[in-house]
């Protein structure tokens, strides 16, 4: 199997790492970027010099994918599932909800690898790890950080980070996410925290409403329509609740659920590609570790506090596939609003994470649209997207309480606009500049983004006549 530059930058990395006496390696990389190929090559070097190797595992998809990766290598690995004997391979990938009840009767092992290892300073996972004692093991994830905020340095000493989700897009060895999503309606306020996330129950009746639910038929209409499609939902109930929906509008839609035999899911997500199934509606079982690049999109109708859920949830569609250029994340919770676009840069750390970093940051200034619910950076005069008069809305509003903000209508959201805070300044500066010197502005803009959302969108708060980024971007071109 040949390997993807980075990914040979990795493995040389972690090479290095161990030669200089490092005995516990964190390898991060973004969900898509090939994580399992490259522990299969670490390992299968590894048992080509008479090495036993650990693969630990949670989940029986990853498992599976993890021997399959395996055996493209040319070797074959024993796997430690319940119901299934112990053998006697070098490689044995393990689950370990089963490896936790067999310990004595494993033998030693010259290298432990941890995969989706944000899970590892749980109570299961340290009890196995500390019974390996001090053997050499490297972990792997997309997101080093848990719920809880707890880093992972109890568990390595060392972090070695892959590209960003961004430079794979750029590489092309991902889609491109286009993200659209609304006002953010679901206030923190408004929902209960139960066990460090928002509150399941509380959610499913949120989502229940007339208005959400028809605003979810809606735009996935506008926007996939009939494509293959995974709906990550709150529950298994508000699973099937959204595949009846689906199917009264009259798409194709099945609920995948943990429950199911492993030849009825293979079977349902195999849909997604021959066409039987159009809309996958799923609560926690294909948001890690499976790979199905047929995906055109996802839907987001689960808000939670956990980067590494949204990321692995969004990463579901990101897979390349012929002819697929773009993935589309329809984000009907808010997770935009909680933890950002797919594409920003994100800074990791093995240390604990401080929860109030993100809370104590300065409120962007935006305004939100009574006719449309279009939400935009800074005070424009008008809306961008209706004409709406929001300088008169102002005024008259001058000491009374906000326009309510209008569920269900989604806007498409920029990587780099985590808070709106950098094109609300940008906005806000623009406004103050001379007219010669804003047009230099824009321009320059076009140069950097192209005749692009972003820069059509601070063109229409700006007041500029329709079709000027057209123009102008046309007009720079032929310069070039």
């Amino acid at each position: 199997m040949i390997l993807r530059p980075y990914q040979t930058e990795i493995i040389k990395s972690v090479v290095s790492n161990i030669r200089a006496g490092e005995k516990s390696i964190l390898i991060v990389a973004p969900t898509g970027s090939g994580k399992t190929v490259i522990f299969a090559h670490i390992a299968t070097g590894a048992v080509a010099k008479n090495k036993r190797v650990l693969i630990l595992t949670h989940r029986r998809e990853i498992l599976q994918q993890t021997v399959d990766k395996i055996a493209n290598f040319g070797i074959e690995a024993g796997v430690i599932v319940s119901g299934k004997k112990n053998t006697d391979e070098l490689i044995q990938v393990a689950m370990i909800g089963t490896l936790i009840n067999r310990l004595s009767d494993m033998p030693p092992q010259d290298l432990i690898i941890i995969d989706e290892c944000q899970h590892s300073v749980s109570a299961t996972w340290k009890k196995t790890i500390q019974h390996f004692g001090d053997t050499l093991r490297m972990g792997f994830t997309a997101t080093p950080e848990r719920l809880s905020g707890e880093g992972l340095i109890e568990i390595f000493t060392i972090m070695i980070e892959g590209p960003h989700t961004q430079d794979l897009v750029t590489q092309g060895y991902l889609s491109n996410p286009r993200m659209f999503s609304g006002p953010d309606v679901q206030e923190k306020s408004k929902l209960k925290i139960t066990r460090g996330d928002y509150d399941k129950d509380e959610q499913v009746k949120k989502y229940r409403s007339k208005v959400v639910i028809g605003s979810v038929i809606d735009h996935y209409i506008e926007k996939l329509n009939g494509l293959p499609t995974i709906c990550f939902c709150v529950s298994i109930d508000h699973c099937h609740m959204m595949e009846a929906e689906f199917r009264l509008t009259g798409f194709r839609s099945r609920t995948i659920t943990g429950k199911m035999s492993r030849v009825d899911r293979d079977s349902v997500i195999g849909g997604l590609s021959d066409g039987s199934v159009q809309v996958l509606c799923s609560c926690d079982v294909i948001s890690e570790g499976v790979d199905v690049p047929v995906l055109a999109g996802c839907i987001l109708l689960r808000r939670t506090k956990s980067l590494a859920l949204y990321l692995q949830q969004v990463g579901r569609a990101l897979r390349p596939y012929p002819g697929k250029n773009e993935a589309i994340i329809l984000d009907h919770a808010g997770c935009y609003w909680e933890h950002g676009h797919p594409l920003d840069i994100r800074e990791w750390s093995l240390e604990a994470k401080k929860r109030s970093k993100r809370d104590s940051l300065p409120k962007p200034i935006v305004s939100v649209c009574p006719k449309c619910s279009g939400v935009w950076p800074g005070e424009p005069k008008t809306c961008p997207d209706c004409g709406y008069d929001l300088h008169e809305m102002r005024e008259r509003a001058a000491g009374r309480k906000p326009p309510k903000e209008i569920e269900g209508i989604l806007r498409e959201v920029m990587p780099g606009d985590t808070d709106l805070s950098s094109i609300v300044q940008q906005v806000l500066s623009l406004q103050t500049m001379t007219p010669g010197k804003r047009q230099k502005m824009m321009i320059s803009n076009l140069y950097k983004y192209g005749n692009s959302d972003r820069v059509k969108g601070l063109a229409k708060a700006l007041g500029y006549k329709s079709g000027w980024t057209y123009a102008m971007n046309n007009r720079l071109r032929g310069r070039r």
